[in-house]
């Protein structure tokens, strides 16, 4: 005997006796083939899309290459618009980028082209799903002025004794042993260095700078980020713009720091000369070597703030000034013991 529904239908198998059941198959409306016209091409273009970057995350294939760098009058000038670039030292007196280009399921284009002063040396990343990937090295003679510029790659460079100018425009930098005119610079990532000495500029436009062993002058810039450092000898400017100083070991005699809003902590190794710190709200501790030296302090606009420091420290007759202006927040000056 079939059971029959209230509403005249046999009841299916798993239906309560009572529920509605379509009575035919579902009728197509305009709106409905609408809604399978448009949804249709996009589920296929979705399901070909995640099938096209999982073939491409699989497929990699990659190629060396070789380009001579010319040398104007001891300088080397080049722009590599993408990828990692290693500096060496090299003898004889030919420049050469050399490397390895990395891709997915298509092989990027190469250039290298003349450039003002030097060489241009490009790869086409532009390609769907490339997985496009660049690690060059660039030789250079011994003595040779160097301008390099990578558009988004690291930067390693070590034992230069030459006049360099250095710019990741993203990218991170590490440099060590390095003496001459040095300019460095990131546009963002982070920049490391050591045993270097010279004419040292360093800036970044957000990443943080760690430094040690520096022998100046020298002047060193964050657009954000923090600033420290381990061994300062020579006329030293730091300046941050909203992130925090901390310097140690300093034996330079002309000090003056900047901090647009982040804390400043500067230990001396020897009693400086002349000492200038403005801190736009953050905290600043100076810590001076142990002796007998006296200090003309002074710490104008710190109204609101503790000021703290030993009265045996100061003198208004001594010509070692230390100037503070934390702009509100507290300052702690005290001696190592």
């Amino acid at each position: 005997m079939t059971d029959i529904s209230e509403a005249g239908h046999p009841a299916a198998g798993g239906y309560p006796a009572g529920a509605w059941l379509p009575s035919g198959p579902l009728r197509m409306t305009p709106a409905r083939w609408t809604v399978l016209a448009l949804a249709v091409p996009v589920a296929l273009a979705l399901i070909g899309w995640a099938g096209f970057n999982l073939v491409s995350l699989f497929a990699k294939g990659s190629y060396p290459f070789s380009f001579g760098v010319p040398v104007y009058d001891g300088q080397v000038n080049v722009n590599l618009n993408v990828g990692n670039v290693t500096m060496r030292q090299v003898p004889g007196q030919q420049a050469r980028v050399t490397g390895t280009v990395q891709y997915g399921l298509f092989r990027p284009d190469m250039s290298a082209n003349p450039a003002p002063g030097g060489s241009a040396v490009g790869v086409n990343c532009d390609g769907v799903a490339n997985n496009c990937n660049v690690n060059a090295t660039l030789d250079v003679p011994a003595r040779t002025a160097v301008t390099l510029a990578s558009g988004g790659g690291d930067i390693g460079v070590s034992g230069f004794s030459s006049n360099l100018t250095l710019s990741a425009a993203g990218g991170n930098l590490t440099a060590s042993n390095l003496a001459g005119k040095l300019l460095l610079d990131t546009g963002g990532g982070d920049l490391s260095g050591s045993g270097l000495s010279g004419t040292i500029q360093i800036s970044t436009e957000g990443g943080n700078v760690n430094v040690g062993d520096l022998v100046g002058p020298m002047r060193l810039d964050t657009g954000g980020g923090d600033l420290s450092g381990n061994g300062f000898t020579g006329n030293l400017q730091l300046s941050t713009e909203g992130g925090n100083v901390d310097a140690n070991a300093v034996t330079s005699q002309q000090v003056s720091v900047q901090s647009g809003g982040g804390d400043v902590t500067v230990v001396f190794s020897q009693p400086p000369q002349n000492v200038a710190i403005t801190a736009q709200g953050g905290n600043v501790t100076v810590i001076l070597p142990p002796g007998g030296t006296r200090y003309h302090i002074s710490t104008p606009d710190s109204q609101g703030s503790n000021v703290s420091y030993p009265s045996a420290l100061a003198s208004t007759a001594s010509h070692n000034a230390i100037t503070i202006d934390s702009g509100g927040g507290d300052v702690t000056i005290s001696q190592a013991g």
